[in-house]
């Protein structure tokens, strides 16, 4: 068993990218609406999302951060990470991964994103044996912050002006879960 296995939820299925998933992530990631305040730009074209995709299969490949599409009744409406894996830094010891998500419009509200972000962080405390996950949002995006409190994680702090986008500088507010807290 690896990080790159297919979850399974009471819902949803959860499973690495395919480069022929294009045409399914294409419609999501082009829509301006979903990473209004997330670290990417809507893609212009298929091959910016083939790109996305090859990118997410090399980092799953070095096991530096591992991907799933989310499904809902075999339709693809969100991707669920563990990015910027960190196993050491020097004579340190880290073990930590940062979450990161994002759900189509019409399929938001209806706890997809925490139902599948459970699934990924049992994935990453038990499969690939993470002593901590984190988790960032930009100060305005309650929905994100929402699914952070729901999923249990702790805030420990607000990184100010963390992030130009649009024009704006945006607050980041971080979280933080160790694997002994974690409750699936």
């Amino acid at each position: 068993m690896s990080g790159g296995d297919v979850l399974a939820t009471a819902r949803l299925r959860l499973r690495p990218p395919e480069r022929n998933d294009v045409d399914a992530l294409w419609p999501h990631l082009s829509n301006p609406a979903i990473p209004e305040l997330l670290a990417w730009d809507p893609h212009p074209n298929r091959d910016s999302t083939m790109a996305m995709i090859d990118a997410l299969r090399a980092a799953q490949e070095a096991g530096t951060g591992y991907h799933w599409l989310v499904e809902a009744s075999s339709t693809v409406i969100g991707l669920v990470s563990l990015i910027d894996i960190r196993r050491r830094h020097l004579a340190w010891t880290l073990n930590r991964a940062e979450l990161a998500f994002w759900i189509a419009p019409d399929a938001q509200r209806q706890g997809y994103a925490t139902e599948a972000s459970q699934a990924v962080m049992a994935c990453g405390f038990g499969t690939l044996g993470l002593h901590k996950i984190r988790i960032g949002h930009a100060a305005a995006n309650d929905a994100s912050r929402l699914v952070c409190e729901k999923l249990g994680f702790t805030p420990y702090a607000t990184e100010r002006a963390a992030f130009l986008k649009s024009g704006k500088w945006h607050d980041l507010v971080w979280y933080d879960m160790l694997a002994t807290e974690f409750d699936q």
